[in-house]
């Protein structure tokens, strides 16, 4: 038997494709014309989007709880997007719009912002007005723009990088711990689950930064189909069918404590509003004090000091953070895979990028030392959301040094066009 004769089968398979081509061809070409056509539509449309960026201060007390800020989450859920018929599809090009909750330090100074789609501004200020009356919503130039655009840039100024993205270690349907978990009898016993990050945030050095973002996107009802989905899969996990002098019948076993409150906390999540969402933080410091330990532990630390480890916790997205070795896949080049990971993380948290919607746009930006094509998504609902992105309440110690209002502000000015939308809908 000749070496080529091994592939017999698959030559055989080659020469029918080439002889019945034209049975092939068109549908494969449609599909394939498709596939670049909504991926280009799907890029006109993002690049016209107009975005605002808005800075919140805060008075110097805040006696509410996080649960105003899951009453402002479950509000701007209604704001949710998506195209409903084939024009919006394939001509307008329309994704979901997306916001952008970010917490940052220059040097121990604490900043909030809020990225808005501009058309959303006055829904969004109006729902933030009503949860915290007191607060002030300022118009900021992006801050992005007091550092280089590229690694280049960033090494002639003395600086580096590290950065990553977090995913859930479950599907996204086991919850994280909350707020409720953290809220005691009384005020002596209630914790703020923010405070840990912002004391992480207020000891870094002067000359040291860390900017995070939390991309949110409404999700649709899918997710929850997901969710009753798994709830019925753990329902049913261990039952046992058996006969009897009736016909068959269903023997369920008997569940410990733990495994019933699990699946309560996976129902009771499904209650309510879901975001899909992306967490991404960056941490730029001069080469003197550069220490990833700051970004990588400290601040992975604070988030999972909601991990459950009957329900879900956070780690690293570890084919897009910003450390390669020779022990990774794909092995080769692990120096250079680094470097190009870090300017991509660099030009994802500038642009405030989620993933690409369809696979073709997701290969637009691929590079040859890593491919842009892993970044996940996942789901949490307003109750975690809001644990994880709230105004500091009394409880916290670093108010000090967090951008807050100089005089107490009764309500937001009447003069102020917070409704106005403009013509889109």
């Amino acid at each position: 038997m000749s070496f080529l004769d091994l592939f017999g089968p698959t030559f055989g398979i080659f020469q029918y494709l080439i002889r019945y081509w034209w049975v092939w061809f068109g549908p494969v070409s449609f599909v394939l014309f498709r596939a670049i056509w909504l991926a280009w539509r799907q890029q006109l449309y993002k690049a016209a989007l107009q975005y605002t960026l808005l800075e919140i201060k805060f008075p110097r007390e805040i006696l509410k709880s996080p649960r105003a800020m899951e009453q402002f989450f479950a509000a701007l859920h209604s704001l949710r997007n998506s195209p409903g018929d084939i024009v919006e599809i394939y001509l307008d090009g329309e994704v979901t719009l997306w916001f952008s909750f970010e917490i940052v330090t220059f040097g121990g100074d604490i900043h909030f912002f809020i990225r808005t789609p501009t058309k959303h501004r006055g829904v969004l200020e109006a729902n933030l007005y009503a949860n915290y009356p007191s607060i002030e919503i300022e118009e900021a130039k992006d801050y992005m723009s007091r550092f280089p655009k590229t690694l280049t840039g960033l090494a002639a100024r003395g600086l580096d990088l590290w950065g990553t993205e977090l995913v859930l270690d479950k599907p996204d349907p086991y919850p994280i711990r909350t707020y409720v978990q953290y809220e005691g009898v009384d005020e002596e016993r209630s914790l703020d689950p923010i405070s840990s990050i912002l004391e992480i945030f207020r000891k870094v050095d002067r000359k040291e930064n860390i900017m995070l973002q939390m991309l949110l996107r409404p999700a649709g009802a899918d997710w929850k189909k997901r969710g009753d989905d798994l709830v019925n899969q753990l329902k049913k996990k261990d039952v046992q069918v058996r006969q009897s002098a009736f016909g068959e019948y269903e023997q369920f076993p008997v569940r410990t404590p733990g495994e019933t409150e699990v699946l309560k906390a996976i129902e009771a999540s499904l209650t309510k509003p879901g975001y899909e969402t992306l967490i991404r933080f960056i941490y730029i410091a001069d080469k003197s004090v550069y220490s990833i330990d700051v970004a990588k532990r400290g601040v992975t630390a604070s988030f999972n000091q909601h991990a459950d480890q009957s329900l879900n916790r956070f780690k690293h997205n570890e084919r897009v953070y910003t450390q390669a070795r020779w022990i990774n896949y794909p092995y080769f080049f692990p120096a250079k895979r680094a470097e190009t990971r870090k300017a991509i993380m660099l030009r994802n948290y500038r642009r405030r990028k989620m993933p690409e919607e369809t696979l073709v746009n997701k290969y637009l930006f691929i590079h040859g030392f890593s491919w842009n094509i892993h970044q996940k998504t996942f789901v949490l609902n307003t109750e975690e959301l809001a644990t994880l992105y709230h105004p500091p309440t009394n409880l916290v110690l670093t108010a000090p040094l967090i951008r807050r209002v100089e005089s107490k502000r009764m309500g937001p000015p009447v003069s102020s066009d917070i409704f106005d939308e403009g013509d889109n809908t």
